[in-house]
């Protein structure tokens, strides 16, 4: 009887504990983003959009410019504010990646032989949505082969989806960084899974023949995927849930773990009706297509153009989007309030 009140007892404490964890990244995030503000000035107000501009749900990830403040030409201290506000929501490794993939237009562009202008490292953008503090509010990060998009529901809810991220090339040809990936772990992890199911479970698994050669579900088409394909998770062994695991963490690891340990765990309610699905072959080399597709996980990957040398790839949350089921819940029952969110994401 006497362990009734202690493990009472713990749970409140453990309840409160997160609940001030919350609190404290909630803070974070918004003195980052309001001192973001502050530093920018003029050009900061310029990116600073009502929270239910249509701007926030016009996510691209093509070569073009963007409502919001761009990172080139930012002097020392702009910078270092816009990193301080990276820091605020965004783990270091996916900081890492998200910067790698910045540089990237660099190599790019000495590959292709094209315009500073057209393939340039700070053609980069952040805009921020709604005011900082008061919730619901947001802010973007966007260019060429990067979009992630952050919404604060309410304190605690935190949305970091949708999240695009891609590489061209997805393996550097040469000089000083040849062979170099900067999606590896999104690479290797689902070849390792793909060859590692038995022939039973790659019929399961495989869609298509060969790569789809896009992802599906693209800016403006989150809808378009409304029944998952492949083989059920619990069809996997217990080996191959791991690696799925691992795989999906390569992605959600874009985000602090204050906000991907809550989030994994929602992923892991909704395994029993989570599936993997691939196209193409599983050689590595060639063009490939592979998608998890449950209840609050959506990961497309597709490494079809230059010949198996070009990725895109994508985490959603089905149900949580742009912090669309927080925002329901946000707004007790007047989702007329905010109806457009559901037109295009």
């Amino acid at each position: 009887m006497p362990a009734k009140p202690l493990a009472l007892a713990l749970t409140l404490l453990l309840i409160s504990g997160s609940a001030a964890f919350a609190h404290t990244l909630d803070a974070e995030i918004v003195a980052a983003a309001k001192n973001w503000l502050v530093v920018m000035g003029d050009k900061g107000k310029k990116a600073n959009l009502a929270f239910r501009d249509e701007e926030r749900f016009d996510w691209r990830y093509i070569p073009s410019s963007r409502d919001g403040a761009v990172i080139r030409g930012m002097s020392a201290a702009e910078r270092a504010a816009t990193k301080q506000l990276l820091r605020s929501t965004l783990s270091s490794g996916g900081i890492l990646k998200a910067e790698a993939i910045m540089a990237l237009e660099q190599v790019l562009r000495e590959i292709e032989g094209g315009s500073a202008s057209f393939r340039d490292p700070e053609n980069y953008f952040i805009s921020i949505f709604g005011e900082p503090g008061a919730f619901p509010w947001g802010w973007r990060l966007e260019g060429h082969h990067l979009s992630i998009n952050v919404t604060l529901s309410a304190s605690g809810a935190i949305s970091v989806t949708p999240a695009f991220a891609g590489t061209n090339p997805a393996k550097i040809p040469s000089g000083p960084r040849a062979g170099f990936r900067i999606q590896n772990d999104e690479y290797v992890l689902s070849l390792r899974l793909a060859n590692g199911l038995t022939p039973a479970q790659r019929k399961l698994a495989m869609i298509a023949d060969r790569s789809l050669g896009e992802i599906v579900t693209g800016p403006g088409r989150g809808d378009a995927l409304s029944k998952p394909q492949g083989i059920p998770v619990p069809d996997l062994s217990p080996r191959q849930r791991i690696l799925l695991m691992e795989l999906i963490t390569a992605y959600v690891g874009l985000a602090r773990d204050e906000i991907g340990q809550p989030y994994m765990s929602l992923v892991e309610k909704g395994l029993a009706d989570t599936r993997f699905a691939w196209a193409g072959p599983t050689s590595g080399g060639e063009p490939f297509y592979y998608r998890i597709h449950g209840p609050r996980i959506l990961i497309e990957f597709d490494d079809t153009q230059n010949g198996g040398n070009h990725i895109h790839s994508l985490w959603r949350d089905p149900m949580n989007d742009f912090g669309r089921d927080d925002l329901a819940r946000h707004y007790k029952g007047a989702p007329a309030q905010h109806g457009h969110v559901h037109k295009r994401y």
